[in-house]
C-alpha cells in the first residue's frame, strides 16, 4: 500500500479529512461574508483572515487550543463554547472527534496537528496554482517539510537538475530537524485557496515536494473537495445552515462535550496571523 493510501485511510477513519473540509467551508463562509473591498479588503486580507479562522475551526473540531479538555470524563456536556461565533446550525455539521485523537503539534510556530503518525500543517496558495507552489521561496519551515525525503517506492517521473534536497539548504534542513520534537511524524500539508470573485474554493492534502528549479510541488495530493475519489473539483462557498422556515422545533441531542479553556495549557499558543511559517 502506498503512503498516500495509508495516510488517507488513517485520516479518514479518524474523522480528520471530514474535519478539514468542514473547517475550510466554515472559515471561508465567514471570511466572504465579512469581505468588503470598499473598506480596503483585498486578496491578502481574504487569505490571512481565512487562514486564522481555519486554525480556529480546527481547534474546535480537534478539542485543542482554547477548546482543549483534560478528558471526555472531565468535560461537562453542552455545545455552547464550540458553537459560539459559528453560523446558526453550523456546529451540528462538525465531525465528532473524541478529545485526544488529534493533538496540537506545531512546527516552529506554524500551526499543526498530529493524528497517529501524521502531522498536518496549513498553507494558503494562489487559486489555480496548487501544482506550482514554489516551496523553495516559502519559509524555512515549509522548505524543511518539503525536504523530508521521498515516500517509499516513489519514482520521480520528471527529475530536475537540482534534485529534492539541494546542498545549499542542507544546513537549514538539518537545523530544523534537530528542533523538531516530532521526528517520527510524517508531515503533510493542507493547502487552501479561493477565487474571491466567483466564491469557489480549493482544498488539498498532500506531501509537498521541494521543487527547486521548477517541477511538481507534490509527491502526491488529494482533493478534499472532490465528489468522487480521484475526481478534481472545486467547492463553492456553502450557504449558512440556517433552520428551514416553518420547521418544527426539535431539541438537539447532546452529542458533543463542551470545550473548556485550560489556563496555563501549552496548547494556548495562537497563530501569529502569517500564512506561511
Amino acid at each position: 500500500m502506498s503512503e498516500q493510501q495509508d495516510a488517507l485511510e488513517d485520516l479518514e477513519s479518524s474523522g480528520v479529512l471530514a474535519a478539514l473540509a468542514w473547517a475550510d467551508a466554515s472559515a471561508y463562509r465567514r471570511t466572504m461574508e465579512d469581505y468588503d473591498p470598499d473598506t480596503g479588503h483585498d486578496q491578502g486580507w481574504v487569505g490571512s483572515t481565512a487562514h486564522k479562522l481555519l486554525v480556529d475551526r480546527l481547534h474546535r473540531a480537534f478539542s485543542t487550543g482554547k477548546h482543549s479538555v483534560d478528558s471526555p470524563e472531565s468535560a461537562s456536556a453542552g455545545l455552547d463554547l464550540v458553537a459560539a461565533g459559528l453560523a446558526p446550525g453550523e456546529h451540528r455539521k462538525m465531525p465528532l472527534i473524541a478529545p485526544g485523537v488529534v493533538a496540537w503539534s506545531d512546527l516552529n510556530q506554524s500551526p499543526g496537528w498530529r493524528c497517529g503518525e501524521w502531522r498536518i500543517l496549513l498553507t494558503s496558495f494562489a487559486y489555480g496554482e496548487s501544482n506550482r507552489i514554489p516551496w523553495p521561496q516559502k519559509s524555512p519551515t515549509k522548505q524543511r517539510v518539503a525536504s523530508q525525503g521521498k515516500p517509499a517506492g516513489w519514482l520521480d517521473p520528471h527529475p530536475t537538475l537540482f534534485g529534492d534536497e539541494p546542498d545549499s539548504l542542507a544546513a537549514v534542513i538539518q537545523a530544523l530537524r534537530e528542533e523538531d520534537a516530532d521526528l517520527n511524524a510524517t508531515t503533510l500539508i493542507a493547502a487552501h485557496s479561493i477565487e474571491r470573485e466567483l466564491g469557489i474554493r480549493e482544498l488539498y492534502l498532500g506531501r509537498s515536494r521541494l521543487n527547486r528549479g521548477g517541477g511538481d510541488a507534490w509527491y502526491w495530493k488529494h482533493d478534499l473537495l472532490a465528489t468522487d475519489p480521484g475526481t478534481p473539483t472545486v467547492g463553492p462557498i456553502p450557504a449558512s445552515p440556517d433552520p428551514l422556515p416553518g420547521s418544527p422545533s426539535v431539541q438537539d441531542a447532546p452529542v458533543r462535550l463542551r470545550r473548556q479553556s485550560l489556563e496555563g495549557s501549552r496548547e494556548r499558543r495562537q497563530a501569529s496571523g502569517e500564512n506561511d511559517k
